[in-house]
């Protein structure tokens, strides 16, 4: 419990810098932005659970490289939407990787070094009701980029803030 907590606290030190620079175009602003165009089904300017949830399953399954139901710490950190180059271009890499640790760890729900399906889709659920900043079941682009855990701590970590 004491890690869930210092995993958290250092996830909200890392937000508030990560907002400061939310309007300015960066690396990986545009990427967080195209990730965002590429879940939602529909043009309703806004992404429901169910699509958050169903996108989270087929990166899921894409990163269980080796199909064991199981995603351990190896396969989450080669997994990439591109984050690494971007933390590798303005030589972050070693703040981004703490970030993947750091994701990893709180989506671990029961601290034995993988996260299974269901850890996942309840991580997915709880990180979707997060970001759902004004409680409306839908997550706009600007709730997507500011609330959504991983493009709060992968996006601190490779502006070095």
């Amino acid at each position: 419990m004491k890690t869930l907590t210092t995993t958290c606290a250092l996830l909200l030190a890392l937000s508030g810098p990560a907002m400061a620079q939310l309007n300015e175009t960066t690396p990986g602003r545009e990427l967080a932005e195209l990730i965002y165009g590429s879940i939602e089904d529909n043009p309703s300017g806004a992404i429901d659970m169910g699509e958050f949830i169903n996108f989270g399953r087929d990166i899921f399954v894409s990163m269980d490289s080796d199909n064991s139901g199981t995603v351990n710490l190896g396969e989450f950190t080669e997994w990439d939407f591109g984050f690494n180059f971007i933390a590798e271009d303005s030589g972050q890499e070693r703040a981004y990787e703490t970030a993947q640790k750091i994701i990893f760890a709180i989506w671990d729900h029961n601290a034995d070094g993988k996260i299974n399906l269901n850890e996942y889709h309840k991580s997915m659920v709880w990180d979707f009701r997060r970001a759902d900043i004004d409680n409306d079941a839908f997550l706009t682009k600007n709730e997507f980029l500011r609330g959504y855990v991983v493009n709060v701590a992968f996006r601190a970590a490779i502006t070095g803030l």
